[in-house]
């Protein structure tokens, strides 16, 4: 088989610029091919290397995520079930808060006011809202009053108190003192 002419052409150039070079121009130049193809394979390795020390350092943040995940599930699914349980008593509350407030108290005996405030969304992404409602009852006996305070804690409906203020409005002593209070409450629906 007979190689190409420009082949043969080119070879026979490169021999004779060889045979021109004086004997320690061929030591430089075959030194400085080394260099340069040492180089090459340096550079490829290297890059081989820091490409093989990113995928190694990535699956050990894959693995370190999946391992917390797994020692973290029973912790989120309980947190998860708690979440729903509260989803579940916040849909089933009777939505008819104020009437349950004023019924209760008229039951004891008290001259009452309650005023709800506008709902608003709830900061996280539960789909709740949060209605503050203001009870103000006048001329309370203290006693009565403890006995309101644990009915609104027995509601199915989940509320909070945020704030109460009780002022005497008579001069009595004795457990007969005459109070009105205030109480702000917090309670949560679901968003309709």
């Amino acid at each position: 088989m007979n190689k190409p002419e420009a082949l043969s052409r080119a070879q026979e150039k490169i021999l004779n610029a060889w045979e021109g070079l004086q004997p320690r121009e061929r030591i430089l130049l075959i030194a400085t091919t080394i260099i340069i193809i040492t180089l090459v394979v340096f550079t490829l390795f290297r890059s081989m290397w820091n490409t093989i020390d990113a995928q190694i350092a990535e699956t050990e943040t894959y693995r370190k995520n999946l391992s917390y995940i797994v020692e973290n599930q029973a912790l989120y699914q309980a947190n998860r079930a708690k979440k729903e349980a509260m989803r579940q008593r916040l849909l089933n509350a009777d939505s008819k808060v104020v009437n349950k407030l004023t019924s209760m108290a008229s039951t004891l005996g008290f001259d009452v006011t309650v005023t709800p405030k506008d709902a608003h969304k709830t900061a996280d992404d539960s789909g709740t809202e949060e209605q503050e409602i203001e009870v103000t009852l006048k001329n309370v006996d203290y006693y009565k009053f403890i006995e309101y305070l644990v009915q609104i804690q027995k509601l199915d409906t989940p509320m909070f108190m945020r704030h109460i203020n009780m002022n005497r409005t008579s001069a009595l002593t004795n457990s007969e003192t005459k109070m009105t209070v205030s109480i702000t409450l917090m309670s949560y629906r679901i968003k309709e």
